[in-house]
């Protein structure tokens, strides 16, 4: 079906690419006029033409086709981009709590951060895990500026025990 409706395309194009040369190599005048009507009379054959295979395809089903999966398409990058805006947002703010660790003099190993999709239409951190010796001042850091409150830092010591 699909390949029956690119052949009628591209015979209508054939037919005006072949009506415009022959137009422009027409003689001026009354050969002009004539070989407009014979190239009026071929492009109607030409877009004509599929009636004569007894089926006119249906447009609309591919249109519609065509606009599910662009829906598709578009959600899926939709959850991409934000998937990707997800492991932004806690890497940076990964980097930033190791950054004030750094200025209070403190060694973390790592700290790796949870953001959950909030009902403002946004990510927020909610929780955080420390791999090194606990810090009151970090820790209230952290919840100040934020918003992970001390219950959901978790601290990790050297010796891999969670307090």
């Amino acid at each position: 079906m699909l390949s029956a409706l690119r052949s009628w395309i591209l015979g209508i194009v054939g037919a005006g690419v072949l009506c415009g040369v022959c137009r422009a190599l027409a003689p001026e005048g009354g050969g002009k006029r004539v070989m407009g009507v014979v190239c009026g009379f071929v492009m109607m054959l030409a877009v004509m033409s599929i009636l004569r295979g007894g089926e006119v395809p249906d447009i609309g089903k591919y249109v519609s086709r065509y606009t599910q999966e662009a829906g598709e398409i578009t959600g899926y990058a939709r959850r991409e981009g934000a998937a990707q805006t997800r492991f932004i947002i806690e890497a940076r703010l990964e980097a930033y709590i190791l950054d004030k660790a750094a200025a209070l003099g403190l060694e973390l190993r790592d700290v790796q951060v949870t953001a959950r999709w909030s009902e403002d239409g946004c990510w927020v951190p909610v929780e955080c895990v420390l791999r090194g010796d606990e810090s009151a001042e970090l820790s209230r850091m952290i919840e100040s500026e934020l918003g992970i409150a001390r219950s959901e830092q978790i601290w990790s010591t050297k010796d891999g025990q969670e307090r």
